[in-house]
């Protein structure tokens, strides 16, 4: 019996690595900026301060603020992080850290690929944390009055969480970012991020995708519709607005985007390269500024015309600035690698200046699916 149980009591698992929540610093955001030090790295970390979860009565007696950003300096991440124990009485945990910004001054000068490697080699750190790039300082973002949200980096990850209603924005995560870095053609991109407004009234505005180079050194931005463009390519477009002319009338047209797919196809012939994307759309009319006769077939029939216009308008955009960058944000080295494995070794070494000057065939089908609740718009024809 004194055998079973001592075999019995090896085999059991222990708590020897626990951490109790009390002598944790749970981190929700980091920001990394450039250093009045060359040689060091300046990071601000976000932290919960656990006071805030009290019972409101316990609340209302506390004057601190919801969080606390530590600002500290390291020759690498890991050093500014262990640094932060001079600062904060408990260790920095990272298991719940949900953004990482990078300044835009510090993304072209220096790249981010150095700040990177703690937060995928540790375990701690998740991969799903989103990645930005901001105008201007990080750590301002960070220090920004979040109306809604008290915690800012947590309100940060709403916006992003919501820029699938507009479609003006990208999302990437470091886990997508780290694959863009590590292909031989797609350029990797971020999301961008602005303070808008003066004094105390800033507040966040998620826009736009920065682009990176191989280097990961930021090398130009992707404006909205820019953005959008490169959504309905890559496949990542989930909803949003297409404003469009009304047919038969002085005004606009809100097209609400239901479904969408994007679709690359390489074709190789003749010793010449070409991309085919399909993009497969469906859509419902969100609104009107004029008065439109819906039950007309040859005015809807205009409208779902105009919206297939609409969205090609978007790719050709994108595509002219990301050949001006020479940067492959959509993918289409990989999609070549994949199909032509054998005729990409020799692709390879001029495919920036192949892509380029690549011939992009677009293929766009639309459907518009209904009008929503009212067949007769309340606006009186003109």
């Amino acid at each position: 019996m004194i055998s079973l149980i001592l075999t019995l009591m090896i085999s059991l698992g222990g708590c020897w690595d626990r951490n109790e929540l009390t002598s944790l610093a749970i981190t929700t955001g980091a920001a990394f900026d450039k250093s009045k030090s060359p040689d060091l790295i300046a990071l601000t970390a976000q932290v919960i301060n656990l006071d805030t979860l009290a019972p409101a009565a316990v609340q209302s007696t506390i004057a601190a603020p919801p969080y606390w950003n530590i600002k500290t300096t390291g020759h690498t991440v890991f050093d500014c992080i262990r640094n932060a124990s001079q600062q904060s009485p408990n260790k920095l945990y990272w298991a719940h850290n949900q953004i990482i910004i990078f300044s835009e001054d510090l993304a072209r000068e220096k790249g981010v690929s150095e700040y990177l490697d703690f937060f995928l080699r540790d375990a701690e750190p998740r991969i799903s944390i989103w990645v930005l790039v901001s105008k201007g300082k990080a750590s301002d973002i960070l220090e920004m009055d979040s109306k809604l949200e008290p915690i800012p980096s947590i309100n940060i990850t709403s916006l992003i969480e919501n820029r699938r209603y507009t479609g003006k924005a990208s999302a990437v995560d470091l886990y997508e970012f780290s694959n863009r870095l590590l292909s031989e053609a797609t350029a990797p991109v971020m999301s961008l991020i602005e303070l808008i407004g003066n004094g105390e009234e800033r507040t966040p505005l998620l826009s736009g995708t920065a682009v990176f180079n191989q280097d990961s050194k930021m090398i130009g931005t992707l404006g909205e519709q820019e953005t959008r463009g490169m959504l309905w390519v890559i496949d990542q477009f989930e909803s949003g607005l297409l404003i469009v002319e009304a047919p038969g009338c002085d005004g606009q047209l809100g097209l609400e985007i239901l479904n969408s797919s994007g679709r690359i196809k390489p074709e190789l012939a003749n010793g010449q390269l070409k991309i085919k994307v399909e993009i497969r759309a469906s859509a419902s009319l969100g609104d009107a500024d004029c008065f439109v006769d819906i039950l007309d077939e040859n005015t809807w029939d205009s409208i779902n015309k105009r919206q297939a216009e609409a969205i090609r308008e978007d790719i050709l955009i994108s595509l002219q600035q990301a050949q001006k960058l020479k940067a492959d944000i959509f993918g289409f080295g990989d999609a070549v690698f994949k199909k032509y494995p054998r005729e990409w070794k020799d692709i390879k070494p001029d495919w920036e200046e192949i892509f380029s000057a690549l011939e992009v065939e677009i293929d766009v089908q639309t459907t518009l699916l209904r009008p929503n609740m009212i067949l007769q718009s309340v606006n009186k024809r003109s």
